[in-house]
């Protein structure tokens, strides 16, 4: 064959290859022929699970060997972490004059972020040398035994920092699979146009779903505008069903995707949103010691029912403050007490002791005059916000959150763990008859709406519950409310009646003289 004729079998591969991967080839002139640079990224066809290990004995006696059974195998535990795609590898390859006639030169082969090994890139110039046949074009048959990830005998790769690898691993696949999804078209869940990748986003939640950027960023800016952080989560109809049914209102969003959708103002709102819910259905939880965090801190899951020290302590997820949740100081240990007795007892008596005395003067001089009146304080703010709870509040009988009633009847339903109780005595109530708790002999017999019989009015052969507001003495104008009950009959025990249905009706009167 001529010269001539080598060059076109060299170009029509050469053309072929670039015609599929159109950036996985550089060519230059060099005094040995054609030097070619191959950049090939491996995309393999399923999940593989590879183990990242310091160091590994391989024996490269021969071609074929794997990891050697020496004792010098390992020198540290492995780094496991499951793998789609790896960073390219760089083969540099001079082409002949005479070539595919002549075998090609393999100059060098090189790895981004060195994931593959030395002794498994000397194997791999091996393996790739054998693959050539007189005559035959081998361009083709490298790139695609290496893209495919046909040459990993093992799934170990041998690395002098194994976690400084396993971070690049982790980053580039991600960046492919942007890469991958923006290059393709969605149809969007919410507008159901379809939109270019790149202007998507994939939500991590079990069905995938994809929206649009902006049709996400304006539900999930009015979620947060309104205060529905719950709702900040995947709008798919699948996953909205499923929350709903397994009453599960926690965000399948991670942060990473918040701050891709959100401005910085509404992610720092999401985020005090978020804690204030967990704040709320969390009774545990007690505020931060420090003035400047104030931040909600849960009790730890760890802690159940521990009597020990350690159950005492708690660990501020937003300022990382340490501290004691009975003196709210920082954290002392397990088995130290508590620097000052926050108990009733002390702090009553040091109130108790007038001006002067010198057991006063006594506990002034130790534990200071500026902590103890702080103490005190405290503690008479902590005594009226108790009586307050106790007073306007009434506990939930399953989970114990404390629930406040603004107006309506008293049968209560928690929104934490929807449980049906009475607001007046605390009595959890049967799901399928809340009601008959109320028709029945006791202290809330007949007390479905705390109102007295004289607010009772018969109004065409209806009975209402009337409250006037802005009364002021008789005058014309104003506003009255029809608000508790409603039946049609006669009155019943003490003049309150039974079997009502809440119903409030506002509307404008005329108030004689």
């Amino acid at each position: 064959m001529t010269s001539s004729e080598f060059e076109q079998l060299q170009e029509e591969e050469i053309d072929a290859l670039v015609a599929v991967y159109p950036n996985i080839l550089t060519q230059n002139t060099v005094a040995a022929g054609k030097e070619i640079k191959l950049d090939i990224a491996i995309e393999l066809e399923t999940e593989q699970k590879f183990d990242i290990v310091s160091s590994i004995a391989i024996d490269t006696s021969s071609p074929g060997a794997g990891p050697s059974h020496s004792p010098q195998l390992y020198t540290s535990d492995s780094i496991p972490t499951t793998l789609t795609h790896l960073p390219p590898l760089l083969i540099t390859v001079v082409l002949p004059p005479t070539y595919p006639q002549t075998k090609p030169v393999i100059q060098n082969i090189s790895a981004r972020h060195a994931w593959l090994a030395p002794a498994l890139v000397r194997k791999l110039a091996v393996r790739l040398d054998e693959m050539w046949t007189p005559e035959e074009g081998v361009l083709w048959q490298w790139v695609e035994d290496v893209r495919t990830g046909a040459f990993l005998e093992s799934s170990l790769l041998p690395h002098p920092s194994p976690k400084i690898l396993l971070s690049h691993l982790i980053t580039h696949q991600a960046s492919t699979k942007q890469a991958h999804f923006s290059a393709q078209t969605f149809k969007c869940g919410i507008c159901l146009s379809t939109q270019r990748g790149a202007n998507c986003i994939q939500l991590d939640c079990p069905n995938t779903h994809v929206f649009c950027l902006a049709c996400l960023k304006e539900f999930w800016g009015m979620c947060v505008a309104e205060g529905e952080v719950t709702k900040v989560a995947c709008p798919g109809v699948e996953c909205v069903k499923a929350r709903e049914k397994t009453k599960h209102d926690a965000g399948d969003v991670g942060d990473d995707v918040i701050r891709r959708v959100l401005n910085e103002e509404q992610v720092a709102r999401w985020k005090w949103l978020r804690i204030k819910h967990a704040a709320e259905k969390d009774p545990s939880a007690v505020p931060c010691p420090v003035r400047m965090c104030q931040a909600p801190v849960p009790r730890p899951h760890a802690a159940g029912e521990d009597e020990s020290g350690w159950s005492r302590l708690r660990t501020c997820d937003s300022c990382g403050f340490a501290f004691c949740v009975a003196c709210k100081r920082t954290w002392h240990g397990p088995v130290s007490r508590c620097a000052i007795t926050r108990t009733k007892e002390f702090v009553e008596a040091y109130v108790s002791l007038p001006e002067g005395d010198p057991r006063r003067r006594a506990l002034e001089g130790q534990y200071g005059r500026k902590v103890l009146e702080r103490m005190a304080q405290e503690y008479q703010e902590d005594k009226e916000n108790e009586e307050w709870f106790k007073e306007r509040t009434t506990a939930c009988p399953r989970c114990e959150t404390r629930v406040e009633k603004s107006e309506g009847c008293n049968h209560m339903t928690c929104a934490r763990c929807a449980a049906h109780f009475c607001f007046r005595c605390g009595t959890k109530l049967r799901p399928e008859a809340p009601y008959l708790h109320f028709s029945q002999p006791g202290s809330c017999y007949n007390k479905l709406f705390d109102v007295d019989a004289s607010s009772w009015v018969s109004w065409g052969g209806v009975y209402l519950c009337v409250e006037l507001t802005g009364w002021a003495g008789p005058k014309r104008g104003g506003s009255a409310e029809i608000c508790g009950g409603i039946r049609r009959g006669g009155w019943t025990g003490g003049g309150v009646m039974t079997g009502v249905t809440a119903l409030r009706v506002t509307f404008d009167c005329e108030i004689g003289v």
